[in-house]
């Protein structure tokens, strides 16, 4: 974004100045309580109009700048500093300009500018810095050095906190990123970077109900925040409910974002209603900024696929099996490409390696067997009776991981585990129908979860906690009301020290 660029707006469409009239003062005032309410656009807009008439006014260049970096707008961030007089800079003057460097992509810069900030906000810069810088040691060694406890009066702020969570997160260390959100949470719970890394830890330990929530939360307060809409988009995609993906999508196209991660999200949008053209498209358009996303790769090389351009599919996923073997997702990706270009040996060289596992998925079994057919392998017949019936290591790994993920709350690893469990068996068994049940409630998919509920319940009429997984999630979609009292009142007759279905009942009844 180029510097001045509010000017225009305003000069272009006007803004509503009801009660503030030409006065710059009261516009300002009117600034200061905008950027507070994290209305940055409106800011900018009265901003522009405040600098029009006094371009040199140095609380409204500092408040422009503040407002600019909030944005990510580092170019008119770096004009409203620049013009800052000497004598009229903030303290954090030297903070801010590190900022602005950063997001001008000039480590360098923003390390000299924050030289002397001894602050646990200069260790920040230093190691965000160090991170654009491709030196990881560095960064590590800048947010340790920020965290040392020897200088009471500079300790960790929330952003730092959460900065300082990303980077483990990043490095895989989960414990100790959940341990700096937390601290950062409880030195700031409005902190928008610590809600933003707190969603993320939430994703990656499956809670996508919980991280769900938490985007919401943070797109009422921040309207507009890319990093929450993008989030709230993909964890709705990860939950199926791509209609409402598709309405975040839109909503974030009308405001105007243009982002590669949006774009990215788009398309997978338009994968999962089969517009596969569509994808290409999308993808097709910001292939240079998603050129370095494994996801998206990914993406381009099924859409590329279903297209009927398997040979241009082939070409995308090798690399990305080269570089990491053990994707198992790129692996099938390689093999239906094989399969489409007409090469069933090309798949069965993709899928060889599961075979030697004896907790490979069946169904991965079956596409290897059919292409070692088709391919005259001499391991078909070998390959043909593994895929036959699910081994009972495979089961049981599923079965484990699936109660694992149950007992930690990661609702999406549950639920990818239960459906595996169901595929590969008859779909009858009701322990398993009725945590699927309850693992599709706790992300919010509350008529998938009544469909698994009452399957559960045809199984098994009679057990309590199925009756009571059924008749609470008819009260809450506005099913049969008497229905579900009737399977409440049967289900706590059959467990009365069961405290969460005398809750239910409880509630029902108020209901």
């Amino acid at each position: 974004m180029k510097p001045g660029y509010w000017i225009a707006v305003v000069l272009a469409l006007g803004h509503p100045l009801a009660g503030c009239g030409n006065d710059p003062q009261a516009l300002l005032a009117r600034a200061r309580q905008e950027y507070a309410a994290h209305d940055y656009k409106a800011a900018q807009l009265d901003l522009a109009t405040v600098l029009k008439a006094q371009p040199n006014d140095p609380a409204a260049l500092e408040l422009h700048a503040r407002t600019a970096l909030a944005t990510g707008d580092g170019e008119s961030a770096k004009a409203a500093l620049d013009a800052l007089g000497a004598a009229r800079r903030p303290a954090d003057f030297a903070l801010l300009v590190g900022e602005s460097a950063l997001l001008r992509e000039q480590p360098r810069e923003a390390v000299a500018a924050v030289a002397q900030d001894r602050s646990a906000e200069g260790a920040r810069i230093r190691a965000l810095a160090a991170l654009q810088l491709d030196d990881t040691e560095g960064a590590a060694g800048a947010f340790a050095a920020g965290d040392n406890g020897r200088d009471p009066a500079a300790r960790p702020t929330a952003r730092y906190l959460a900065d300082y969570a990303r980077f483990r997160l990043h490095q895989g260390d989960t414990a100790g990123a959940r341990a700096l959100v937390a601290r950062a949470l409880k030195a700031d719970p409005a902190a928008l970077d610590a809600q933003l890394v707190d969603a993320r830890l939430a994703v990656a330990g499956g809670d996508l109900g919980r991280a769900l929530t938490i985007y919401d939360a943070v797109g009422k307060r921040w309207l507009g925040n890319l990093a929450a809409l993008t989030g709230k988009a993909a964890v709705l995609g990860d939950l199926g409910r791509t209609k409402e993906m598709q309405d975040v999508l839109a909503a974030a196209a009308g405001a105007g974002i243009s982002e590669p991660g949006i774009a990215y999200l788009q398309a997978r949008a338009a994968a999962a209603r089969n517009d596969w053209q569509g994808a290409r498209t999308i993808l097709q358009a910001s292939e240079r900024q998603l050129a370095g996303r494994t996801d998206a790769q990914l993406l381009y090389a099924q859409v590329l696929t279903r297209l009927g351009q398997p040979e241009q599919a082939r070409a995308r996923l090798q690399p990305l099996l080269t570089k990491n073997p053990a994707d198992l997702a790129v692996r099938r990706a390689l093999a239906q490409a094989a399969l489409a270009a007409h090469d069933p040996a090309g798949a069965v060289e993709a899928l060889r390696p599961l075979a030697a596992q004896p907790t490979s998925a069946s169904e991965d079994l079956r596409v290897l067997a059919n292409a070692a057919q088709q391919a005259r392998d001499p391991d078909a017949a070998k390959f043909a009776e593994r895929a036959k019936y699910p081994s009972p290591q495979e089961l049981a790994k599923t079965l484990a991981d699936a109660d694992s993920a149950l007992k930690t709350r990661n609702w999406g690893n549950a639920i990818a585990a239960y459906e595996h469990v169901m595929a590969v068996t008859d779909g009858r068994n009701a322990l398993v129908l009725n945590n699927l049940a309850f693992a599709q409630d706790q992300v919010g998919n509350k008529q998938v979860a009544l469909d698994y509920a009452l399957r559960a319940l045809k199984q098994a009429p009679g057990n309590a906690s199925v009756m009571d997984t059924a008749g609470w999630l008819m009260i809450q979609t506005g099913g049969d009301k008497a229905r579900a009292l009737q399977l409440l009142r049967t289900a706590a007759q059959k467990a009365p020290e069961n405290a969460t279905i005398a809750a239910h009942l409880a509630a029902a009844t108020r209901k």
